[in-house]
């Protein structure tokens, strides 16, 4: 299981994944140590982000949302693999956030498409330590 964001999301926050998150891809073992070259060649599918990234208070915290998309896989995932999504910044060459998926197998036959969920994070009010 993968979670986790770039430095660069750390420290600018929501709204650089807004202004740079451009691409969404399915992606298997994933690890935080990989390059952005390293994760983009365990990639199944991807597709460009446009408008697809909202964010909205929620409470006291805000709610960042990354819609769901239909992507046409370009390889296949077995059901052992490590299934993650990540939004990334292509220009940049930037894992920005690596979310876990449900692991489970991805065939590449003509017609076959994957249904990402849409990513739901949180960035919560701050407390006392």
């Amino acid at each position: 299981m993968a979670n986790f964001s770039s430095l660069n999301f750390k420290k600018k926050g929501a709204e650089h994944l807004q202004a740079n998150g451009n691409a969404l891809a399915l992606a298997v073992d994933v690890l935080k140590s990989d390059t952005y070259a390293q994760a983009m060649t365990k990639a199944i599918a991807n597709t460009a982000l446009s408008g697809d990234i909202s964010l909205l208070p929620n409470g006291n915290d805000l709610q960042i949302t990354v819609n769901g998309k239909n992507i046409d896989p370009t390889a296949t995932a077995d059901v052992a693999d490590d299934l993650v999504i990540l939004v990334l910044d292509s220009v940049n060459e930037e894992v920005i956030i690596c979310n876990d998926a449900v692991d489970r197998g991805v065939t590449n036959e003509d017609g076959d498409t994957v249904t990402t969920p849409p990513l739901i994070l949180n960035i919560r009010e701050l407390s006392a330590a």
